[in-house]
């Protein structure tokens, strides 16, 4: 510390570009290390980056924090939201010194701060003070050497008082870890414990709603597990075909929005902590004009007017039921398992067809093949389907079970429990209503998955935008326009739609790593993978060790996505204007 005060003291009133100076070598405080990632040009440009590493021992953890993936997440979530509160409170308004990434209510791997080979990595931006182009060396010193010690001393060591609390982090990770496996060994799809508090305060809000209704499982569905030592009560929703239903402003689609949300662990309090779902779990819906590349549509689209195949399907700018079908085909692809559908964000034409206009149009008029006569024969190879119908009632009829939600309590009205559930369960099924069976219109075409394209056959195409988008960069730029359209170099990707890409850093995730892959598609030794296929090898690495091996894995805040929406951003690139 005393180097690097001693350094900045010597620059006072220098050439502000003098500044990058502090970037020649990491600066050793003791019991952490300070290192510039990148310093700012003027006192006007983005601000400056640095990291701080620091050994796990010395700032007070055991060493079994290091132990498991569980483990450095736990640890490193609770510290990153202390940290972050700890700037916030320190420099309240817009224009602070010292910034610090804030995070959801999702535990997230976050290059903002992470944990890997028993060193604690925190990234924070400042802001180096400067008059005109003068350097304010005073007010750089209390920043770097008095303001940045004192957050860490705050913030980073172990106090015995959070103990408690990180306990409480943890265990909901192993707990989801345990639920993940117990579910899938006994054909559930998803499960939903009893207390959740599924209403969220508003809109505009992550936050629980004050005073909700806390779910509670409707009997025929109610399952107990035995999870790391205790018992845990709650709706298991088997694999298959669920419908949830009832009237408007009841809570189909808040039920629905939950799950969505749960492929990820969410902190203790947010009410959603304990909900768990088929992890490669998508949301699906309506998307007009998104671009679609090569796919093949024929299993809900026959060949257009015309003679136009759609086996290999090109679009810039596709129609709602196109959109749609693309969505839940591709999401197939990318090895999603398990698909949630609100009819409210759907397009009609694609989950039903109305049996007046089938016999008046016959299918020779009709290239569309409404989800209701594949669902099944797509159940039937191993996909999930949880839908919000109100409206549309054909799939009553098709559902293994129906719940019901009346005031935000749920109901159950039919009930086909998975082939090993009873005996886990360790009761018959009961309270199982079947509604009247309605006349399906027969579909002769057979369904045929489509097979997942290549990695090296999706991206060589597309690397020929992927290059600096003016004279003056030195590198591919990843950037966002608006909070969801994508950059990557002169290719651009439409996420807005993604709803399991849940805040910005996961879209500079998702587009670092695109960056990365698709600057080495020609070498990768898995090009005969599917594009989901090789996104894995390289999360599993950042789940271990972060960004930090990522090229510009550190240039910015990110967070890691899954495999699946990293597939899923990849099928919606396209070449920018």
């Amino acid at each position: 510390m005393k180097a690097l005060y001693q350094k900045i003291r010597t620059l006072n009133g220098k050439n502000y570009g003098l500044y990058k100076s502090l970037a020649e070598k990491p600066w050793d405080f003791g019991d952490f290390v300070l290192e510039f990632l990148h310093v700012q040009g003027d006192p006007y440009a983005p601000a400056s980056r640095v990291t701080i590493r620091a050994k796990l021992q010395i700032l007070g953890y055991a060493t079994e924090w290091g132990s498991s993936f569980e483990r450095r997440l736990a640890l490193s979530d609770f510290l990153h939201r202390k940290l972050s509160r700890l700037v916030q409170e320190k420099y309240p308004d817009k224009d602070a010194a010292v910034i610090f990434d804030v995070a959801g209510p999702e535990m997230l791997v976050r290059n903002s701060l992470w944990i890997d080979n028993g060193e604690l990595r925190a990234c924070l931006q400042v802001k180096l003070p400067g008059e005109g182009r003068k350097i304010q060396a005073e007010l750089a010193a209390e920043i770097l050497t008095m303001v940045l010690p004192d957050l860490v001393s705050a913030g980073l060591y172990y106090d015995k008082s959070d103990e408690g609390a990180l306990q409480e982090h943890y265990r909901i990770l192993a707990e989801r870890k345990e639920i993940l496996s117990q579910i899938d060994a006994c054909g559930l799809c998803a499960f939903v414990p009893d207390g959740a508090v599924l209403p969220r305060a508003s809109g505009l809000s992550e936050m629980p709603l004050e005073k909700a209704i806390p779910f509670v499982a409707p009997e025929e569905m109610a399952v107990t597990l035995n999870v790391c030592g205790r018992e845990i009560r709650g709706m298991g929703i088997p694999k298959g075909i669920s419908v949830i239903t009832g009237g408007a402003f009841h809570g189909k689609s808040t039920l629905l929005q939950a799950l969505t949300r749960s492929v990820y662990p969410h902190i203790p309090g947010d009410g959603r902590e304990g909900i768990v779902i088929d992890e490669t779990a998508l949301r699906i819906g309506v998307e007009d004009g998104r671009s679609v590349r090569g796919t093949d549509l024929s299993m809900f689209v026959r060949d257009l007017p015309g003679g136009v195949s759609t086996k290999n399907f090109n679009t810039l700018s596709a129609s709602g039921s196109t959109s749609e079908a693309a969505n839940l085909l591709e999401a197939m692809e990318a090895g999603s398992q398990t698909f949630l559908i609100d009819e409210d964000s759907s397009a009609v034409n694609f989950l039903i067809r109305d049996v007046r206009v089938r016999k008046l149009l016959g299918d020779d008029r009709e290239p569309l093949i409404p989800l209701t006569d594949r669902i099944k024969e797509l159940a039937a190879a191993g996909f999930s389907f949880i839908l919000v119908a109100g409206a549309c009632g054909d799939y009553l009829d098709l559902a293994d079970n129906i719940i019901v939600m009346a005031n935000y309590k749920a109901e159950c009205a039919k009930f086909s429990p998975a082939p090993s559930t009873s005996s886990w369960r360790g009761e018959a099924p009961t309270g199982s209503t079947e509604p009247a069976e309605v006349t399906q219109a027969k579909v002769t075409e057979p369904t045929e998955v489509t097979q997942p394209r290549s990695f090296v056959t999706y991206m060589q195409p597309l690397q020929k935008s992927v290059r600096p988008t003016s004279a003056v960069e030195r590198q591919v730029k990843v950037k966002l326009a608006g909070d969801t359209l994508l950059q990557i170099g002169f290719l651009v990707s439409d996420t807005s739609r993604l709803n399991t890409l849940v805040d910005k850093q996961q879209r500079f995730g998702a587009g670092f790593i695109l960056l990365n892959l698709l600057q080495n598609a020609a070498s990768n030794n898995d090009a005969a993978q599917s594009v989901a296929g090789v996104a894995q090898k390289l999360c599993e690495n950042i789940k271990n060790v972060g960004f930090r091996n990522l090229p510009q894995g550190m240039s910015r805040e990110m967070s890691l996505p899954r495999p699946v929406d990293i597939a899923c951003v990849a099928f919606r690139l396209r070449e920018g204007k």
